[in-house]
């Protein structure tokens, strides 16, 4: 009895041996033939992985630096070459544009620019002048140029097209200008009607611009009533203004008429303290 136990036992360990075995052959033939491709896919992910952190990173990186450029430029120039550097970052061309040509539009308003340096002012020659209004010009139309009619580029569009609609209104071309009001209207009616409104408005103050201004004239003078009279001068001199109450001189007394003089205290005036 207990020789056939120790057999089974030993039976079942011999299989238990064999499967084991089995197994770890398996295993390995496994590792031989399919191991290396899933470990290269495995590594290929971690790689993929680790790029797009990195790429993410720079990223952020490149648009810091394309916000503080932004908020550091001043010179028209140099929000121009923002705009250049980094257009495929959020508005950031957008902004750089509108805030050169914006810059441009009050320089010209003043009549002063900034130097290269932009550390002082210049009084605008008219060359300068031109200049400045072909650049603002073209700024405001490459941004005009890049709408491509989503919400999200609607206020860029609508404060370029009022850019120019400013620089028609200088060079006084009024039809023009109308026309980049109505520009405005259709772009904006739907998603900011606000700013339709205000299109409208200042298309409908442009008829004012169109007619020729008449300055008010004085009345001419009466050629009787620019000559004064000299005999009639102590008069008009004697005469209070209206509404002044009138007072009769004092009567003269019966000694000042016979000519004498009459003492302070007699007279009831109050007498000089020597």
């Amino acid at each position: 009895m207990a020789e056939k136990d120790d057999r089974k036992r030993l039976a079942e360990v011999h299989a238990t041996d064999l499967n084991e075995s089995r197994v770890n052959e398996d295993f390995v033939t496994w590792l031989k033939t399919k191991g290396p491709t899933w470990l290269l896919i495995i590594l290929a992910f971690v790689v993929a992985y680790i790029t797009m952190i990195r790429w993410q990173d720079a990223e952020d990186r490149a648009r810091d630096e394309a916000w503080l450029e932004l908020v550091a430029a001043v010179h028209p120039a140099s929000l121009e070459d923002v705009a250049l550097r980094y257009a495929e970052i959020d508005g950031v061309a957008d902004l750089a544009r509108l805030s050169a040509a914006d810059t441009l539009l009050i320089e010209l308003r003043n009549g002063r620019t900034l130097d290269d340096t932009g550390q002082e002012w210049t009084t605008l020659t008219p060359e300068l002048r031109a200049t400045h209004v072909a650049t603002a010009r073209r700024l405001y139309a490459a941004i005009v140029a890049d709408d491509d009619g989503s919400p999200a580029r609607m206020l860029a569009t609508v404060a370029a097209l009022n850019g120019l609609a400013a620089l028609d209104e200088t060079e006084g071309d009024v039809d023009q200008a109308r026309s980049r009001y109505e520009q405005i209207v259709s772009r904006a009616e739907q998603w900011m009607p606000p700013l339709a409104e205000q299109a409208k408005r200042r298309a409908a103050s442009l008829d004012g611009l169109s007619e020729p201004l008449q300055l008010a004239t004085p009345p001419a003078i009466p050629e009787a009533a620019s000559v004064i009279d000299q005999e009639s001068l102590p008069v008009l001199l004697s005469v209070p203004p209206s509404g002044l109450p009138t007072s009769p001189p004092p009567a003269p007394s019966p000694s000042q008429e016979n000519g004498e003089k009459v003492s302070p205290a007699a007279s009831g005036e109050p007498a000089d303290t020597p």
